[in-house]
């Protein structure tokens, strides 16, 4: 599909040194939406000899009571199976809209991913 938002993401990832992937958590998993573009996003990269390979790439999740784990291994395993290197992950707590910005300790990892991603950008692409 021409006005497909996938392809748009794709091509931004693909122009990217560094890629974040952040979903919510809903049901103890990530959402259908990023499930569908790590797929295709995972297929267009073995089609094209893995251009993904060597980017840096970090997660991250909010979530209310489980899952965030998980989510964050599901789009960790899309990092791995593209040769994405991982500089780590951040989870957030949150129910309603805007409590994961009250969330300290969650900001506060994801400031610290921030600045490893940048750690490691540096450092691979100076």
């Amino acid at each position: 599909m021409k006005n497909d938002a996938a392809n748009e993401y794709i091509a931004r990832m693909t122009e990217a040194q560094g890629i974040v992937l952040g979903s919510p958590v809903y049901f103890a998993d990530l959402t259908p939406e990023m499930k569908a573009l790590i797929d295709r996003a995972g297929f267009v990269s073995v089609a094209n000899g893995g251009m993904y390979r060597n980017k840096v790439g970090a997660s991250l999740a909010p979530f209310r009571r489980s899952g965030a784990m998980h989510t964050i291994d599901s789009m960790n395993h899309f990092f791995l199976s593209a040769e994405i290197i991982i500089v780590g992950r951040a989870i957030s707590v949150g129910r309603e809209k805007g409590d994961v910005e009250k969330d300290e300790e969650g900001l506060q990892w994801v400031q610290n991913l921030g600045r490893r991603m940048a750690w490691a950008l540096k450092r691979l692409h100076a």
